[in-house]
């Protein structure tokens, strides 16, 4: 058996996918492709958002805002080439979801709690940051590798079903919004996003606030929030003093708009 800290380079050797993450610059394991990343945005999209409760119709300006909001934010992004596209749902539980690719939606549900448009840029600053950084593609290839099983895993790359594996992963859609990202991947969407709401003209102090918030709400155990965006995004006291950190880094002043 190889050592443990030869196991992994040996397996990206095999794999031939190792390469730069596009918002963090970290080394890390590359098997879905940028364009599959969109293939899978693309295909799952509109029977996700189907399934969540369907595009909030009752006032089409809404969604053209959320949308004008989102587009500044992803044009600032590590991946402004990205096929971006937001959608406001019409659920009433708190929520918001990214899928690979760029395809990102919000729940009128969640919308109506916020405070103003700085706090609309924070949830949709985290979800871009989900899709520029890959965290739904990683999540997918650990569960490809899984299945695939690392034993065969060589045999499986040259006959092509590691890739029929992520792809057969991805047929789950539902896991695709309801994946609990780990607790480096919510610090990570946290800090960029920050990054991105600065760059972009927002108030980055607006996610301090909005996970202040988050985290009074989860002490008194809301149920349409536990249910809704807690149950993939849980907020913490370590998230709060995080993005305090990172929003002392900028300089004070932008934009946040109202509600």
């Amino acid at each position: 058996m190889l050592p443990r800290k030869l196991f992994l380079p040996c397996i990206l050797l095999v794999l031939g996918g190792c390469g730069a993450n596009p918002v963090t610059g970290k080394n890390e394991m590359q098997i879905v492709s940028e364009q599959q990343e969109i293939e899978i945005g693309n295909e799952y999209y509109p029977y996700l958002k189907q399934l969540e409760g369907g595009d909030y119709v009752a006032d089409p300006s809404v969604s053209e805002y959320v949308s004008k909001v989102g587009m500044k934010l992803a044009t600032a992004s590590d991946r402004p080439q990205l096929p971006f596209e937001f959608s406001v749902l019409d659920n009433t539980v708190p929520n918001a979801w990214a899928l690979p690719g760029g395809k990102i939606s919000i729940n009128i549900g969640l919308l109506v709690n916020l405070e103003n448009e700085a706090e609309l840029a924070a949830v949709l600053a985290h979800e871009i940051v989900h899709s520029a950084a890959r965290h739904g593609a990683q999540s997918m290839q650990r569960d490809a590798l899984l299945q695939t099983g690392l034993m065969g895993l060589s045999q499986a790359v040259e006959g092509g079903a590691y890739e029929g594996a992520i792809m057969q992963g991805a047929n789950i859609g539902v896991g695709l919004i309801t994946t609990k990202y780990s607790r480096s991947a919510e610090l990570e969407a946290d800090k960029y996003g920050i990054k991105y709401m600065q760059k972009a003209g927002y108030e980055p102090e607006a996610s301090v606030t909005l996970q202040q918030m988050f985290v009074e709400l989860e002490r008194q155990r809301n149920v349409s929030w536990m249910d809704g965006l807690f149950a993939t995004h849980p907020p913490s006291e370590e998230r709060v003093r995080a993005n305090e950190a990172t929003v002392a880094q900028y300089p004070q002043g932008g934009c946040s708009g109202s509600s």
